[in-house]
């Protein structure tokens, strides 16, 4: 029986395996023949969605990044503590880049690439994002230190990072007493 794959989960399909073939081949290394056979889709169906491979991958990008939005803010109450708030927003980040690594491994390839450009222009701001909003609000409420959000965001995402690419090793995994920990050390360093 052939079963037919509605637009949206065909786009889905190739998302997925674009971030799958691109955390194991690059950029330059995935042609979008690979792509197409990894998603079980024809070249054609890309090319009915995306103009190049390049719109490929730039809307490959806001489409992680919408799905690391709602992972890392899924538990967000903006009336809680901001302590408590900076403790889960961490911690959810770094447990979906250990669930899902090809994620990681893709925006680090991104914002090291010319496709950067395409998403953040002169009128925008690289990183200017959710995480970095949340972090804005902690220093202008006094939560915070009053550094540049560039040293802020450095340590937050930067722990980040380096957790998760820990955690995804098979030689150690962190429990939940171990991030909670890690996330105080961090807290700790940017508190006023």
């Amino acid at each position: 029986m052939n079963v037919q794959l509605t637009s949206a989960e065909k786009k889905q399909a190739i998302f997925e395996s674009t971030l799958r073939l691109i955390s194991d081949y690059g950029f330059h290394g995935t042609p979008i023949s690979q792509i197409a056979q990894h998603a079980g889709v024809a070249t054609g169906t890309i090319y009915h969605y995306f103009a190049s491979k390049d719109e490929l991958i730039v809307e490959l990008f806001r489409y992680s990044k919408q799905k690391i939005q709602d992972a890392t803010f899924r538990d967000h109450d903006a009336s809680a503590e901001y302590h408590n708030r900076f403790v889960t927003t961490w911690i959810n980040l770094v447990k979906y880049y250990v669930q899902y690594p090809q994620v990681l491994s893709f925006f680090e390839q991104f914002y090291s690439s010319p496709y950067v450009k395409e998403i953040f222009t002169d009128e925008t701001v690289c990183f200017q994002d959710e995480i970095s909003l949340f972090l804005k609000e902690g220093i202008r409420d006094g939560y915070i230190k009053q550094l540049d959000i560039n040293i802020i965001s450095a340590a937050f995402l930067g722990t980040v990072i380096a957790t998760a690419k820990r955690g995804t090793s098979q030689y150690f995994k962190f429990s939940e007493e171990d991030l909670e920990n890690m996330v105080g050390i961090i807290w700790d360093g940017i508190k006023k």
